[in-house]
């Protein structure tokens, strides 16, 4: 295991705070300061904790997440877009009940601070269309039952496109 998380601790992620109720393999149980418990891949949530306080506001795609495209753009990978698709969805529960599709998804996306970070760096191609690309690279891992936000949101079918909603 590569992190360090003790049951009962308080951590923070660029949401806010968190504390851990329960830990299990690379499983982590934690509740926000709202009370909802929510489940996520540990050692992701250590390297956003980890990064956040060596001064990071978000998490960072390290060197070997980065790949060199063909034009002398960086491929950022999923890993680091992922945890935005699930701020922005989270944010869209707060007010909504239905499911957030795909479209507000790659909207909220692009309105993030943390997205339009990212968007600001050299990419291959247009701005939605990335952010769309990105949002199918969150929904593949999460049909492959690996995703760490599989225990927060649920989802459903809607046209050819994945929507989600918070659990």
């Amino acid at each position: 295991m590569n992190h360090s998380f003790e049951m009962g601790k308080t951590y923070l992620d660029h949401v806010g705070t968190y504390k851990v109720v329960s830990i299990d393999g690379s499983r982590l149980v934690f509740a926000t300061a709202d009370g909802i418990e929510h489940e996520g891949d540990a050692e992701i949530k250590w390297r956003i904790y980890r990064n956040i306080l060596s001064g990071e506001s978000a998490p960072h795609t390290s060197p070997s997440l980065q790949r060199p495209s063909v034009n002398g753009a960086t491929s950022i990978a999923n890993d680091e877009a992922s945890p935005i698709f699930a701020d922005v969805i989270r944010a869209y529960g707060k007010s909504h009940k239905d499911f957030m599709p795909h479209k507000k998804i790659v909207a909220a996306f692009m309105e993030h601070p943390e997205g339009q970070r990212i968007l600001n760096r050299p990419h291959d191609r247009p701005n939605k269309n990335w952010v769309g690309v990105k949002l199918a690279g969150f929904s593949r891992v999460f049909t492959e039952g690996r995703s760490p936000w599989e225990g927060c949101f649920k989802r459903e079918k809607v046209g050819s496109a994945w929507a989600y909603r918070v659990r």
